[in-house]
């Protein structure tokens, strides 16, 4: 934390302390606070308040020297509810909880009239969401003990302290329904507009006149996903029958009449709601004594998330139970324990895949629906996949036990390889086979209802020219050269490698092949050791930074040149901070010699990439014609998210613009990702506030996620195969929207011509197969099926066997040995172990990772040095304490990290580190992941560290 962030939090500790209930944020909390800490704040929440407790908590915090609890108590906001008091603190922005207070201050001022005429339980699923969870919770309970009138005082704390800028207009609407005699009194100022509707008398559908601008939920999103005024059946199907259009209803009927269905339709029709509508007359259908279960998958976490929200809201109502499951939340729960005992699960598909493998799930007979989000995935070994694999093995096999119908839903089937309509029909019919679907299901008699509500955005393609000239790349291309050079010389043998001709610096090609040799050169073995260990240190150098000047040309190729000799001065600054070997001191004077002819270059406004320019003159244009215009700003990489941030901000001309990012959360070589929280807190801020006017985004926003209702959909050097772009041009949902296509390769917007193309293919497709008849189409997909497991049956991989020989680990860089596999021990703590995760074993540790290597004995010890964590951390059971590197000089190889584990101090290694020699052959082996070493994995026992 910075001290002006501590300054901060000290100015506006009063906003804080009215809002805040520490109670609810402590078990986020603990492992940045004492025991004895956490039981003084719940003392004074008992004795004097939440006030009060707010006051000690906030002097807890303010007394912590730690880096990263500051993080770690955002994140803990978000997580309890606090969403708007998260934000105030992340921006130092107050004013929205400060427009609150006359609203504060005039229920407070109504209280005994609210006590006397309003009955809690009756209007709380209407207000729910503006108060936290635990507040509905015990606010039900006051009722239940003490009384309606002590239930209703508790209600009026709550909203008095509710950081919802929402709140006052919300209980309006909830007093209104409930004709509440205090509505009269509850007057919200003309500030909030009013929800006002019209029935449209030709097709019974509702459509309203007015959008409406406070939302009861950012995360919520609109059912019917209307990018024109929302219909009260969008709005208020979450708290009341479902009110769906017409071509909603049609997209639904073949599952309803209980056929495997693929729901084809438009992002931005609704779909969310034609699942609810599906599964709410699957469970209604089941007859008395009998009961249905709902399994709904959804691949990305935001969505699951999203969907998780909304089918809890609706159904809940219902009577039904709603549980949720993904890598990030099973750490302290029976997957198992959690199907038998809910009626609609929403799942990541990894955690059904774990658990079915491991037995805790017997087979998929257990459920008697399932839906697919964006099914299109069901293709190779996708978790979708997998899942369907045991489905039709057990169809196949002609179990007697009942199989779930499947619904799969998508924006795009998409056509695969195919070229022609014959062959895209194919690539259809495989999908089908996959889901084993009998139906696909497209709007075709409500076409125009589904016009007037799905705006398709005007798609525009923009070529850019290339810089004429480019004196950064010229420097830094020589530089590589050079580089290129040293390492051929360090051996003939391996010198071949780099003897390869037409590769181009610069590029994602040069990435692969530079990776290839890296790779190589990591386990090239020569008869003289010594040798060995500088030849391949000296090579692991050299691949190293032609692949840091590689990504430094590929930023300059999208961004400014200042954000690629930033990347690179912050690479070599982290070089003369490490080992500095005499390798590394050659390669960082090259690069300093050339560092003021780069640092002129960059400044030089001549320079200025001709793709920027263009950007900037869109983003102008757009928003001069319409100021309250909300962009998507599509790019390939995290490092050109934080570059194009950057520019915008630094621009003065674009200051107007706020922008949001968003990029996934697994690790790349650069960084890791956006945690979870993060990523819910920029979706919300771009929803709800106006002023974050533009999002910058990778991949993880092209697909499911519920974003608010766009305009411009940007696409920058952003282009992928016919499903990625319909469902990259579906973010943009607003009428008049537009979507951009910005690059400066002809072959880009030639891929994205034949993509529509290939789109119109799609469409054909289906069209066509619709024609046939029902019995034609599932002798088809019969045939594929039969197919399709007689090749995974011929093919069929039985599990590798452990090899119980022991082995060495080396170094990755030196080849200085470091251990043998058989003092290699798996720490699996108990609240992780038989749990499913979604995140790959490549994060070293994260408090979702399920398990972790550590090696016993003090020998090890000796071939490694520690030096203090830049951001020690504790998740449960671990303290990450420092990070270890190789001990051998001029190494300083990254080998893992030093923790404490329960009592005990322990290092936990990563696999990519190392090179792993077979003792009697000498052979050598790479593995980027544990799960690709397979040796005989022994747990972790305490009892050894005694021994």
């Amino acid at each position: 934390m910075t001290a002006e962030q501590r300054q901060n939090l000290q100015a506006f500790r009063d906003y804080i302390k009215k809002i805040l209930d520490p109670t609810y944020i402590l078990s986020y909390m603990s492992s940045w606070l004492q025991d004895d800490e956490v039981q003084y704040i719940q003392a004074e929440k008992n004795n004097k308040g939440s006030i009060e407790a707010a006051t000690l908590f906030l002097r807890y915090l303010l007394e912590l020297q730690t880096e990263g609890w500051f993080r770690a108590f955002l994140d803990a906001l978000y997580h309890a509810g606090y969403c708007g008091l998260c934000e105030a603190i992340e921006t130092w922005d107050f004013q929205k909880i400060e427009k609150l207070e006359e609203h504060r201050l005039l229920l407070r001022r109504l209280e005994p009239e609210f006590k006397a005429t309003v009955s809690p339980t009756d209007i709380l699923p209407e207000i729910s969401e503006c108060l936290i969870k635990q507040e509905c919770e015990e606010i039900t309970q006051i009722c239940s003990t003490k009384g309606r009138m002590a239930g209703a005082e508790k209600m009026v704390e709550c909203l008095t302290r509710s950081d919802k800028e929402n709140w006052p207009k919300v209980l309006q609407l909830a007093l209104e329904k409930d004709n509440s005699r205090f509505s009269e009194l509850w007057i919200v100022d003309k500030g909030f507009k009013r929800v006002e509707s019209k029935t449209v008398e030709d097709d019974g559908s509702e459509t309203s006149s007015i959008q409406i601008f406070i939302q009861e939920e950012p995360e919520c999103p609109n059912l019917s996903q209307n990018p024109g005024p929302p219909s009260e059946a969008s709005s208020n199907s979450l708290h009341g029958p479902l009110k769906p259009r017409n071509y909603q209803l049609e997209l639904a009927l073949p599952a309803k009449n209980g056929k495997n269905t693929i729901i084809c339709a438009p992002t931005g029709c609704g779909k969310t709601l034609v699942s609810l509508l599906i599964c709410e007359h699957h469970l209604k259908k089941f007859p008395c004594g009998q009961k249905g279960k709902v399994v709904f998958f959804a691949n990305q976490i935001p969505v699951y998330e999203q969907q998780a929200t909304v089918f809890s809201r609706y159904f809940e109502r219902l009577g039904y139970s709603i549980a949720s499951v993904s890598g990030a939340t099973s750490d302290n729960v029976s997957v198992q324990h959690i199907i038998e005992n809910n009626d609609i699960i929403i799942l990541t598909p990894q955690i059904l895949v774990n658990n079915l493998n491991n037995g805790a799930i017997p087979s998929l007979s257990v459920f008697t629906l399932m839906i697919f989000d964006e099914c299109h995935n069901t293709s190779k070994n996708h978790p979708y996949n997998q899942i369907m694999f045991r489905y039709l093995d057990h169809k196949l096999g002609e179990s007697p036990d009942p199989l779930p119908q499947v619904i799969g839903m998508t924006a795009s089937v998409g056509v695969g390889d195919a070229k022609t309509v014959e062959e895209a029909m194919q690539h259809i019919c495989r999908l089908s086979a996959a889901l084993d679907v009998s139906a696909i299901s497209t709007v075709r008699d409500n076409v125009e209802e589904l016009e007037q509500v799905v705006y398709k955005p005007q798609k525009i393609s923009r070529k850019v020219e290339s810089r004429t000239s480019n004196t950064f790349k010229c420097i830094v291309s020589q530089l590589m050269k050079e580089t290129e050079m040293l390492a051929k010389n360090v051996s003939k043998e391996l010198g071949k490698l780099f003897q390869i001709q037409n590769r181009e610096f610069g590029t994602q090609k040069y990435e692969q092949w530079i990776v290839a040799v890296h790779k190589a050169c990591t386990v090239f073995q020569m008869p003289d050791k010594e040798e060995e260990s500088r030849v391949c240190r000296a090579l692991f150098l050299y691949t190293s930074h032609l692949r840091k000047y590689n990504d430094a040309l590929i930023i300059s190729e999208d961004a400014q040149m200042k954000d690629a000799l930033n990347y690179l001065k912050a690479f070599f600054s982290e070089v003369r901070e490490a080992a500095f070997d005499e390798t590394e001191q050659d390669l960082t004077r090259r690069f300093e010699e050339k560092l003021e002819e780069l640092e002129k270059v960059s400044r030089d406004p001549s320079n200025e990439n001709p793709k920027l320019r263009d950007l900037y003159l869109i983003l102008q244009e757009e928003y001069h014609l319409k100021p309250e215009t909300k962009t998507i700003l599509f790019v390939k990489t995290r490092a050109l998210v934080d570059a194009l941030k950057k520019w915008i901000e630094e621009n003065p001309a674009l200051s107007f613009l706020k922008p949001g990012i968003l990029t996934g959360r697994g690790k790349t070589n650069q960084a890791t990702g956006m945690t979870l929280p993060a990523q819910k807190c920029v979706l919300e801020a771009f929803r709800a506030n106006r002023e974050n006017n533009i999002l910058i985004a990778t991949s993880v926003a092209d697909e499911g996620i519920d974003i608010a209702e766009c305009n411009l959909v940007i696409l920058y050097e952003y282009v992928g195969n016919v499903i990625k772009m319909i469902q990259t041009r579906g973010r943009g949902r607003a009428q008049d929207s537009k979507c951009f296509l910005l690059t400066s390769s002809a072959d880009v917007i030639e891929k994205e011509n034949a993509n529509m193309v290939k789109e119109k293919i799609m469409n054909e497709s289906i069209l066509r197969l619709q024609t046939w008849d029902e019995v034609k189409f599932e002798k088809m997909v019969r045939r594929i099926q039969l197919d399709e497991k007689f090749l995974r049956d011929s093919q069929h991989k039985p599990q590798p066997v452990p090899d119980k020989e022991n082995k060495k680990l080396l170094c990755g860089k030196c080849k200085a040995f470091a251990c043998y596999t058989a003092d290699i021990r798996v720490v699996e703590p108990p609240q992780f172990r038989d749990y499913a995760t979604t995140l790959s074993e490549e994060i070293l540790f994260s408090p979702m990772q399920k398990s972790h290597y550590t090696v016993l004995g003090n020998a090890f010890k000796e071939h490694f040095v520690c030096k203090p964590h830049p951001k020690p951390k504790i998740f449960d059971s671990f303290e990450k304490k420092a990070k270890i590197f190789c001990a051998k000089q001029n190494c300083s190889h990254d080998w893992g990290i030093f923790v404490r584990y329960k009592t005990f101090e322990i290092p936990v290694i990563k696999i990519e580190s190392f090179v792993v020699e077979d003792i009697v052959s000498g052979v050598q082996s790479r593995h980027s992941k544990w799960k690709d070493f397979h040796f005989q994995r022994i747990q972790f026992d305490p009892a050894e560290m005694s021994t």
